[in-house]
């Protein structure tokens, strides 16, 4: 019942955060604590999210899409879809898969000629993405050493590769989302 402030919930599975966490978006939209477009319920899964959409929508009989509940990467992309100019993308970007984006940076690696073996794609990848983690664009980062300065490279050019075919990776997605809720 509390209504002032988020709240966090913290146990293991199967033990009822879904149902707590709906529970509590009922209350306080029942309450008039808060007015559906004000609620926002993140979780880690689809399972989790659709669930939890589920539950609303029979305790509340009103529309989910007046609410934001879903995955961190659900929210991200739905919050991008409206706000894609002030996101810097085109209207119709598209969002690559994990699969998507080795196969960009092994393309990547390529043209370099980077011999696999000593640089493996997936180096890159977590490069780039613990950068975007960060906050971290290509151009923030400083390479200190010869490696940093390939895995930089890299993705200076995969930072180009994508904004030139509209290309979105999930630690974009994130980012961006970040970004636009700071401007907000």
């Amino acid at each position: 019942t509390a209504t002032h402030g988020p709240v966090l919930v913290l146990a293991g599975p199967g033990s009822g955060k879904t149902r707590v966490l709906a529970h509590r978006v009922a209350y306080l939209l029942r309450s008039g604590a808060a007015q559906p477009r004000a609620i926002m319920a993140v979780t880690f899964t689809n399972k989790a999210a659709n669930e939890m959409r589920s539950r609303l929508e029979s305790m509340l009989n009103i529309p989910m899409r007046a609410m934001w509940v879903g995955t961190f990467h659900g929210i991200a992309h739905r919050l991008l879809r409206l706000h894609w100019q002030e996101a810097g993308l085109i209207q119709n970007f598209q969002i690559m898969d994990e699969d998507d984006q080795l196969r960009l940076i092994k393309r990547i690696h390529k043209s370099f000629n980077l011999n696999e073996s000593k640089w493996l794609p997936k180096h890159s990848v977590y490069f780039i993405n613990g950068n975007k983690d960060k906050g971290l664009r290509a151009q923030d980062v400083i390479a200190n050493d010869p490696t940093t300065a390939v895995l930089l490279r890299v993705y200076q050019v995969y930072e180009e590769t994508c904004k030139e075919q509209s290309l979105v990776d999930f630690a974009e997605l994130l980012l961006r989302a970040y970004e636009i809720l700071q401007q907000h």
